[in-house]
């Protein structure tokens, strides 16, 4: 069964267990930061590749299971959750609001009828109970709403179809570019098919979501009901962008410097360029 320890009184980051190796990271809808951990042993086999003709991909998942932790910090304490065993590669993380935890496999293989990867699993850590489903080959990015809703943004692969969705099985579960999915892996809601080449950036706060993708790279608000609302941005393969208020701040363009930002403010259906801005971390430094 999982367990958790709370650490009070945080007076800077928490160190990392010594038999453990961070795996992914992420920020809950509640502001403390997530860290994803995997044991030491398996540090290299929850990133590793194959080669498959010309290309080079992840391997869906690990040959044996391995023994996965959440570190969670905020300002003033951190919390440490074993999540047991799970055998995901390139994993992402998030929270439920209820304290359930979320961890996805980026890709997923089709091999047959019923026979894929359910790259998803919901944690109950009090419980030690895993519940998989799945949430879809070639996931960008995931993050749980206020709501306990999933959003799950993919990248062209997840849209067009590999690893045997879309040939010779069936269509990929990504074809929209972004899917809102309930806490039982049940879709909810789907952007319009056709619309997303490529999910560049998502960005979910509260009970909406916004995104940024290829080919035209707008800007998109979907509301707590999937309304939709729609900026021009006039920039191009930004990969990270906040959004505070009417203010925008995306990162850099194609072949930009990392530290590069671009401020601007939402405007009628299109955006007012502040200008490019430098980010810095809180000492000043430049981001390198």
């Amino acid at each position: 069964m999982a367990s958790k320890i709370v650490f009070e009184n945080v007076s800077g980051p928490p160190d990392i267990p010594d038999d453990y190796s961070l795996a992914a990271r992420a920020v809950s809808d509640r502001g403390t930061a997530l860290l994803l951990l995997v044991e030491k042993p398996a540090r290299d086999q929850v990133k590793e590749t194959s080669e498959r003709g010309i290309g080079i991909f992840p391997k869906p998942r690990m040959e044996q299971p391995r023994r996965f932790a959440l570190l969670e910090v905020s300002d003033e304490w951190s919390g440490f959750t074993e999540l047991g065993e799970l055998d995901l590669t390139f994993p992402l993380v998030d929270l439920f609001p209820d304290g359930r935890v979320l961890v996805a496999a980026a890709r997923s293989q089709w091999r047959g009828r019923d026979d894929y990867d359910k790259n998803g699993v919901v944690i109950d850590p009090w419980a030690g109970k895993q519940t998989r489903f799945l949430l879809g080959d070639g996931i960008e990015a995931l993050s749980i709403d206020s709501l306990g809703r999933i959003w799950v943004s993919y990248f062209d692969e997840g849209i067009f179809g590999n690893f045997g969705w879309g040939g010779p099985g069936p269509a990929p579960i990504g074809a929209a570019g972004l899917n809102c999915f309930t806490d039982d892996g049940d879709i909810l809601w789907s952007f319009p098919i056709g619309s997303m080449a490529d999910c560049y950036a998502m960005n979910v706060r509260r009970e909406t979501a916004w995104v940024y993708f290829y080919t035209d790279f707008p800007l998109c608000r979907v509301s707590n009901d999937f309304q939709r609302s729609h900026w021009e941005t006039g920039l191009r393969g930004c990969s990270r962008f906040a959004v505070d208020g009417s203010s925008v701040l995306f990162s850099g363009q194609y072949e930009e410097e990392r530290a590069v930002g671009h401020l601007a403010v939402l405007g009628e259906g299109k955006l007012k360029h502040a200008g490019k801005v430098e980010l810095v971390l809180p000492d000043e430094s430049p981001i390198s």
